[in-house]
């Protein structure tokens, strides 16, 4: 009769940490989604015909960079398939560099162009966002 007893702890104590487990992922944490196209232009408040053109910047901006993006995973796909091979891969790293470098130029250029349509405050609220990005790219993905 106590084994019996124990073996209903256990599986009422195992139950409950199951239990607890699918409700940690299933709401724990909600996971990573880009911003919407739009949400730069709330969080500066930029109204009026500037924040057509810059929603247009901003549109125009995140189809260029996800084909960038697309481009440098099959590039690294690409890379890391030669692992092995002794093959030289020398021309795919300078093509995976060449990429980052637009990448980079491309995203310099849409925040300055977006500086243009903004005032004095708000270029200094668009300063502190895209410091706060830089901030958490240096912190890397939150651990668990």
């Amino acid at each position: 009769m106590p084994r019996t007893k124990l073996y209903k702890i256990v599986i009422a104590a195992l139950v409950i940490i199951n239990v607890g487990m699918l409700i940690f992922f299933l709401t724990g944490h909600p996971g990573h989604h880009p911003p919407k196209a739009g949400d730069l232009i709330a969080e500066l408040g930029i109204e009026g015909p500037n924040a057509a053109k810059v929603l247009a910047l901003e549109k125009d901006h995140h189809i260029k960079k996800r084909a960038l993006m697309q481009i440098d995973r099959t590039l690294h796909e690409n890379l890391f398939s030669k692992l092995g091979t002794d093959s030289d891969v020398s021309e795919i790293q300078d093509k995976i560099e060449a990429n980052h470098a637009e990448i980079e130029k491309m995203t310099y250029t849409f925040f300055n162009d977006i500086s243009q349509y903004c005032d004095i405050a708000q270029q200094k609220k668009l300063k502190e966002i895209i410091h706060r990005a830089f901030q958490q790219m240096r912190k890397g993905p939150k651990k668990r």
